[in-house]
């Protein structure tokens, strides 16, 4: 295995028990068409790629359920015998959040999506690292997980936050001096596994350790 260093060059995470309120939809994307199309996972990201101030192009995006209300809409059309909206199946795919920031964002580089249960967001962090050792640029790291749909309480064992998620822009560091593990202690309560090894990236940040260690 590779350890190679990382500065964290901005970070930022939201999490709210049901449904995170305040994404600035309208502002970050101004057609009212696009905007009415966009999945849940898409608000977060595009909130979070807009407060890490991210202006490059290179993407590596993690989620481990998808866009679950997206899917439960269609499972609920095929049980129901309704119909099947075109526009879930379209959102329905693991690269439906990247794909639209690209979209609105004029994005035409390259773009990864990492799904790997709950070692997602680690595994998100090393694609990212690996991304920006290859490419020598700024690489936005971003893990969302929205699973608020109707029911969900009767089988949610593994979070107390339905909608939840977490971004990084990084770069490759000169050299390892200086640089930490991520540390456990930074992990927040309640949050899924999917995304806690990010949230410890963050919580480092926010207490000014912004070089970080990562085994490829």
């Amino acid at each position: 295995m590779k350890k190679v260093a990382i500065n964290i060059i901005n970070a930022h995470k939201i999490y709210a028990k049901t449904k995170l309120e305040d994404l600035d939809e309208k502002r970050l994307v101004p057609s009212m068409m696009v905007r009415r199309r966009l999945t849940r996972n898409s608000k977060v990201m595009l909130y979070l790629s807009d407060r890490c101030n991210f202006s490059g192009t290179k993407i590596v995006y993690g989620t481990c359920y998808s866009e679950l209300q997206e899917a439960a809409k269609m499972a609920d059309a095929v049980i129901n015998n309704g119909l099947l909206s075109p526009t879930s199946f379209q959102n329905s795919v693991y690269n439906t959040a990247p794909s639209y920031y690209s979209l609105i964002n004029k994005n035409k580089d390259e773009v990864i999506t990492v799904s790997s249960g709950m070692k997602t967001s680690l595994d998100t962090l090393k694609t990212a690292a690996l991304q920006a050792l290859v490419s020598k640029e700024q690489i936005l790291c971003v893990a969302v997980e929205c699973i608020n749909i109707p029911n969900i309480e009767e089988v949610n064992r593994c979070t107390s936050y339905l909608e939840a998620g977490v971004a990084v822009t990084l770069e490759i560091a000169d050299d390892m001096i200086g640089a930490k593990e991520i540390e456990d202690s930074y992990r927040v309560d309640g949050i899924i596994d999917s995304l806690q090894d990010l949230m410890s990236v963050v919580g480092m940040y926010e207490n000014s350790i912004k070089k970080i260690v990562v085994e490829l």
